[in-house]
């Protein structure tokens, strides 16, 4: 019998490679990544909150309002007033309250607010409609004017206008007029006149800036909130502001040792009669004519969301002397009739030795 030979066993194949392992530095990374992502987007919901919330007192919107997020912005700012405390403001501010919840649109709570910020901020505010907005707007470019240097027998009058919400270029031409006009006319000056008869106020700061140059630098008046918190207005060398110049006329030189005359009327209202009573209380000054209107308090203008306008009394002037004007008529050294005033002024300035 043959035999079958017994098959040779299969030689042993060499031992698989291990299969590579994934690199394991990019899971830190990766985590990292995650970890910063996380970071970027609570930041940036932060963000968004943050702006949804107080951009609004701002005028800065993500999105449109609710009529009653509308609502609660402007109680926000209603709540600054002067005024704004008592049971009549509360009862006021429950009024706003009541009409947003059943209101479908903005302008269906104007007439509340309107009658809110009458009574948180006193006769010097107001609620402005988007309509009413933009009419002030409007008027206030189309109705500039700048202010007038003229001399004549040694006595210079400048004459200051009202300035409504324009421009910054256009309160920059204002102040720098006033200003280089102060300084070309002071070689021949020996008296000075600040007209402010029929100024009934707007922008205090180009006012001031443009006449820094005869007021002394320092603190001119303050402004004094219901807690009796006292912000200064300065005089620097070229120009006023809270603290730091806001329209800047550039170092200007200052009059000194001459005698300045004010001229008032009973249309010389808010900051007119911020730069009246920035001239209080100086020695060789002396106002003519009448007694001003008495809005001597200081405002905010915050705009909401529909173009409308809050206008709001927030604090009061205070002079150089401590004496809070608390929005009363400020009373002339000389009472004279309006008409008069200038005449009244240049026989003044000419007893003090200024002949011209």
């Amino acid at each position: 019998m043959s035999s079958t030979p017994a098959p040779h066993p299969a030689p042993a194949s060499a031992p698989a490679a291990p299969a590579p392992r994934p690199a394991r530095r990019r899971r830190p990374l990766r985590t990292a990544l995650i970890v910063l992502l996380v970071i970027l987007a609570l930041v940036v919901g932060l963000g968004v909150l943050a702006v949804q919330t107080v951009g609004p007192r701002f005028g800065i919107y993500l999105f449109p309002p609710s009529v009653k997020s509308y609502s609660a912005t402007a109680l926000d700012v209603l709540d600054q007033g002067y005024y704004a405390t008592g049971p009549e403001w509360e009862q006021a501010r429950a009024d706003v309250v009541a009409a947003a919840d059943g209101a479908d649109d903005y302008a269906d709570i104007h007439d509340e607010l309107a009658a809110a910020a009458e009574i948180a901020g006193g006769k010097h505010s107001r609620f402005m409609t988007p309509e009413e907005s933009r009419e002030s707007a409007d008027s206030a470019t189309a109705d500039f004017a700048a202010p007038t240097v003229t001399t004549a027998n040694g006595i210079t009058t400048i004459t200051i206008p009202e300035l409504g919400g324009v421009s910054e270029e256009l309160q920059q031409q204002y102040a720098q007029t006033a200003a280089d006009g102060i300084a070309q006319a002071a070689p021949q000056t020996c008296g000075w006149i600040v007209d402010l008869r029929g100024n009934r106020g707007g922008t205090m700061y180009p006012m001031l800036s443009g006449l820094a140059p005869l007021l002394p630098d320092g603190e001119a008046f303050t402004m004094q909130t219901r807690e009796g918190e006292p912000m200064a207005l300065t005089i620097q060398a070229d120009g006023a502001g809270m603290g730091s110049t806001l329209v800047s006329v550039g170092e200007q030189p200052k009059i000194t040792g001459q005698p300045i005359a004010v001229l008032q009327d009973d249309m010389t209202a808010s900051s007119g009669e911020a730069v009246a009573t920035s001239f209080r209380g100086l020695d060789q000054v002396e106002s003519f004519g009448t007694p001003s209107a008495g809005y001597t308090s200081a405002n905010i203008v915050v705009p909401l969301y529909d173009g409308a306008t809050i206008v709001l009394t927030t604090s009061m002037y205070v002079d150089r002397d401590g004496v809070n004007l608390q929005e009363q008529p400020i009373q002339p050294d000389h009472p004279t009739d309006a008409d008069a005033a200038a005449d009244g002024a240049a026989g003044w300035i000419s007893e003090q030795g200024c002949t011209g």
